[in-house]
């Protein structure tokens, strides 16, 4: 087995710079990331030129927002490959808890999450990908970073999210609550709620909203308003989202709703 696969790993980080033992990946991603540095700096010089007129259409961030996902996906590709080269089940318990010891030490798990929220990331964006894939990659990253710290809250949180985005109701609350065991968050409740909604388990979606309304009362008077729009209950959606607007102006999406049940 070559080294340079075993060695795909993070050693230590510096200034959000991610820096690998292998000299073959560092170089690879030195040089991606070079070249999104370099590209930008021309467009941005051009941006002040005569060609403004011809790059008026191009966005700079968008290109390096583009760049970077590339980069994630190489360096994930070449992470999935390397992992198939390694049976763990056949490793002894001392090497898998040496080597759990140092990616804790490294903050590994961090790693790990922060590819997972890059793909979430990436479904809300306009780019073609597959959803099915993305959300299966990010459980995949979650389960990752839970072998590493299983007392982070945060993987278990991220996997809740895209099992939601799956329709694994059920499961994903039982990754919401796990989140919840180790940090309680307003988001993991209105999280929750928002998955017994989508599960039409109403009656508990409206006592967990319930739960977060003196923490947050907007955003909990807005998904009970929600919940009750799915259960035809209106007049009660209509009183939730007068509740929720004297609060705060609701986006767009509720305020359709709301002209809707008021009518």
């Amino acid at each position: 087995m070559s080294k340079e696969w075993e060695d795909i790993k993070v050693n230590r980080r510096k200034k959000d710079r991610v820096v690998f033992e292998s000299p073959l990946v560092q170089s690879i991603y030195d040089g991606v990331g070079h070249l999104k540095e370099e590209t930008t700096e021309i467009l941005k010089e051009m941006d002040t030129t005569e060609f403004r007129q011809r790059v008026d259409d191009f966005e700079i961030e968008e290109f390096g927002e583009i760049a970077m996902n590339h980069i994630t996906d190489f360096a994930d590709d070449l992470s999935r490959f390397k992992d198939n080269f390694i049976d763990r089940d056949d490793m002894p318990d001392i090497v898998m808890q040496t080597s759990r010891d140092a990616k804790v030490a490294l903050n590994r798990d961090e790693d790990y999450i922060r590819r997972a929220k890059r793909r979430l990331d990436r479904l809300k964006s306009s780019e073609l990908i597959d959803i099915y894939k993305t959300n299966i990659r990010v459980i995949e990253l979650c389960d990752k970073a839970i072998a590493v710290n299983e007392e982070n809250f945060e993987p278990y949180y991220l996997k809740g999210i895209a099992l939601v985005n799956l329709q694994e109701y059920d499961a994903a609350i039982e990754q919401f609550i796990n989140s919840l065991v180790y940090t309680d968050t307003v988001d993991a409740r209105l999280a929750i709620a928002n998955a017994n909604r989508l599960n039409r388990d109403f009656n508990d979606a409206i006592s967990v909203y319930n739960s977060v309304l003196a923490v947050d009362p907007y955003e909990a008077l807005k998904g009970k308003a929600y919940v009750y729009y799915d259960w035809l209950k209106y007049g009660q959606a209509n009183q939730c989202f007068r509740q929720a607007s004297e609060l705060h102006e609701l986006d767009e999406e509720s305020q359709k709703i709301w002209d809707e049940v008021r009518v």
